[in-house]
């Protein structure tokens, strides 16, 4: 009798620990389903403002004829076009560091 009711016993104990550990690895992978869905919804909320922004930029009919302009090289009677061509790169020419006059004299007489 003592017996049968330890093996019961230890039969309900391992049912409820893998029902238990099934549960606890459904729920992680529920929890990563769930932030992998969560981060591509605000990347793409992001993408979504980043757009409504370029829609109401390109409608904007001062905006399209700037760029129209900027791109064909025109502009208007009242305006002044000024090129700024782009810098040229010097070159530096390197100082040599010289030699303290103590260190040439010993370099002199311990290298003779």
């Amino acid at each position: 009798m003592q017996l049968t009711k330890r093996v019961i016993l230890f039969i309900l104990a391992i049912f409820f620990i893998s029902a238990l550990s099934k549960n606890i690895f459904e729920y992680r992978k529920n929890m990563a389903f769930y932030r992998q869905n969560r981060d591509e919804y605000e990347s793409e909320k992001k993408r979504n403002i980043e757009l409504k922004t370029l829609l109401v930029k390109t409608n904007d009919i001062h905006e399209f004829e700037k760029d129209v302009r900027n791109k064909l090289n025109l502009h208007k009677s009242n305006e002044y076009i000024l090129v700024i061509p782009e810098p040229t790169p010097t070159s530096i020419a390197p100082n040599p560091t010289t030699i303290p006059n103590h260190i040439k004299w010993l370099q002199v007489f311990l290298k003779n």
